[in-house]
């Protein structure tokens, strides 16, 4: 074979090749999260990287809307990229709000009906969206029936109640009904949510009904008892209909009904309901007396008055009561967790609340608080400690001592111990690795199929590469001062939220930080929306997201929002043990912010701002 037949051979595989990468598009976008400045042409030099010049857009596309849509809304925000050497126009007049990589957004009035928004450009195909405002619609408040019944009686199934408990007994009807419902020897009358309507006169619309009562019970009685069913009887229109719920259970004081957590990790709630988060998490083993069962038993309250979900517990009616499972209490002083430690014949599902300035525990399988031996206050945490009873439950409350940064409470339980143990903030080392001895767990958020917030570019980078970009620059930082460092994921794949609160629950870091980017709704004019913000859930988590509110506020130079952090029901700052907030870099729809996340540049600004908020938060003593 000649040299240039070998030569043609080789430049043939090579474009062969080139041709292969080119056509895989899960290489060429989705999947490409590693580079931590995308749009940044960046070259290698031995440990550092040096930046050279800003990516421009070259394609016209758009990324909000992905496609037509239907909303409900007088705007809407468009964004996308463009060329940004040359004018760009919808439906024919120019659109100004672009950044110098070619990143567009315009927030559009909508008319009702179809719009029709035309993107062009030269040179470029047109990109056309339309965008479909949908009619205020006004619906009835009640529902339409088509003839006059009863039903969705209370309970569906079985229901267990606990002496001094209140049922509230349901059922829908006609408005303008009459309901009554028999149960326990007694006659109620039901009221109606509504009791006029302001709709078609000869239809008939439905409302929901309800009456309580209070169920009572003899003290001492060890047996569950069944109360029977309720009847209700309904009169409408000079008919009479009626129908019976399911079987109400009381469950007597001291019917030896428990509860064992079968779950690694199952959360708890105030109600029977996940509504408003969960307050609280028991692990496997933890037992606890049942007083309640609701929601068509998927619910089951416990003696101490948290909800749990039925699917995480075995329930058993056991031969006997078992009291004061805990004795021979006692303080245990540590380096970073102190402990108050009880002899255990069984692991109680006990309850703590912390609101910055009293930590409180509730104690199942208690008939009152255990002792502790306790000569002086010392060096606890606590200066002042009072016990009582609340709703049957026996509990300490202690003051925590001034001075004292509560940074966590978890129980624990190994060896016939049981532990209610209290972080204190950890001291910085000394020397050039202050973070020695200091552990960090780092979550980038979301992942794989689940993109997060999308900015101009779409899903090539979208929310989940700013995460694990910020996520890995973050933990370098971290590293390089001392720290243990675990990253939830270092590469792009999928963790659940109760995965993520797994690896933390397992390490039980000094701080769980997890990395976001924020966005606004598709029908919010995002503008003026700019910067960062810091959000928690628990009390012990409140000092460091305000630290790093007030630290880190204006770290976007743009930035628009207050200095101050935000409390809400994420999933992943539900932990106690640790605090655990959640970082959003600054807005994905906001073409600038998302300009201002993708640079390198900033990307480091931000995390060695994160790190010095972190230093001065420990020097804070």
């Amino acid at each position: 074979m000649s040299r240039k037949t070998i030569v043609m051979f080789f430049i043939l595989c090579m474009i062969a090749a080139l041709a292969y990468l080119f056509s895989r598009e899960d290489i060429m976008t989705e999947t490409m999260v590693e580079p931590i400045a995308p749009l940044i042409l960046v070259t290698e030099v031995t440990a550092a990287t040096e930046v050279t010049k800003a990516e421009h857009m070259q394609m016209l596309s758009i990324a909000q809307p992905m496609n037509d849509v239907s909303v409900p809304a007088p705007g809407f925000n468009i964004f996308g990229t463009s060329d940004p050497e040359k004018g760009l126009y919808i439906n024919g007049l120019p659109v100004n709000n672009r950044t110098e990589e070619g990143f567009f957004s315009i927030f559009v009035d909508i008319a009702l009906g179809n719009n029709t928004f035309v993107l062009s450009q030269d040179a470029q195909e047109d990109v056309i969206r339309i965008i479909n405002r949908l009619p205020d619609t006004l619906e009835p408040a009640h529902e339409v029936m088509e003839r006059a019944i009863l039903t969705s009686v209370f309970p569906a199934q079985a229901e267990y109640v606990s002496s001094g408990d209140t049922i509230v007994f349901e059922a829908i009807a006609p408005i303008g009904a009459s309901l009554t419902v028999d149960f326990n020897g007694e006659t109620l009358i039901l009221s109606p949510e509504h009791k006029t309507h302001n709709f078609h006169t000869g239809q008939i619309y439905a409302t929901t009904f309800s009456a309580s009562h209070k169920v009572t019970g003899r003290t001492g009685e060890d047996t569950i008892i069944d109360l029977g069913q309720p009847l209700y009887l309904m009169e409408f229109g000079g008919q009479t209909m009626s129908s019976s719920g399911a079987d109400i259970r009381l469950i007597n004081e001291n019917a030896p009904f428990y509860a064992t957590v079968t779950a690694k990790t199952a959360w708890t709630f105030p109600g029977a309901s996940t509504d408003g988060g969960s307050d609280w998490s028991l692990t496997r083993g933890q037992r606890a007396l049942v007083r309640a069962i609701s929601g068509g038993g998927e619910w089951v309250r416990l003696d101490s008055g948290m909800w749990i979900q039925r699917e995480n517990v075995y329930l058993r009616f056991e031969s006997k009561l078992i009291n004061n499972v805990l004795s021979n209490g006692r303080y245990v002083r540590g380096t970073v967790t102190d402990s108050i430690k009880w002899d255990a014949i069984h692991y109680p599902a006990v309850r703590a609340t912390f609101d910055s300035d009293v930590l409180k525990i509730y104690f199942s399988m208690q008939k009152e608080a255990p002792a502790i031996d306790l000569s002086d206050f010392g060096d606890m945490f606590f200066n002042e400690m009072i016990s009582g009873i609340y709703n049957g439950m026996p509990y300490y409350a202690f003051t925590v001592r001034e001075g004292v940064n509560v940074e966590g409470f978890y129980t624990s339980f190994s060896n016939g111990e049981f532990m209610l143990n209290i972080r204190r903030r950890r001291e910085l080392a000394e020397g050039n690795l202050p973070l020695s001895g200091f552990t960090f767990v780092i979550d980038a958020g979301h992942g794989d199929h689940d993109y997060g917030a999308l900015g101009p570019k779409g899903r090539v980078m979208a929310e989940k590469c700013i995460n694990l970009a910020n996520a890995k620059n973050l933990a370098l930082r971290l590293e390089e001062l001392g720290a243990t460092v675990v990253q939830v994921r270092e590469t792009d794949v999928f963790l659940t939220l109760q995965e993520r609160t797994e690896i933390s629950r397992k390490l039980k870091p000094d701080m769980f930080i997890s990395m976001h980017a924020d966005s606004t709704a598709e029908t919010t004019d995002a503008t003026n929306i700019h910067g960062a913000s810091f959000w928690y859930r628990n009390p012990n988590s409140r000092p460091l997201a305000e630290h790093f509110a007030y630290e880190l506020h204006g770290i976007n130079p743009m930035t628009t929002r207050g200095a101050h952090a935000n409390q809400a029901n994420f999933y992943v700052c539900r932990p106690t043990w640790t605090p655990s907030i959640i970082v959003e870099a600054s807005f994905m729809n906001n073409i600038h912010d998302f300009a201002w996340m993708i640079n390198y540049e900033n990307q480091q600004i931000l995390a060695g701002g994160i790190v010095r908020a972190i230093l001065s938060y420990y020097d804070n003593l």
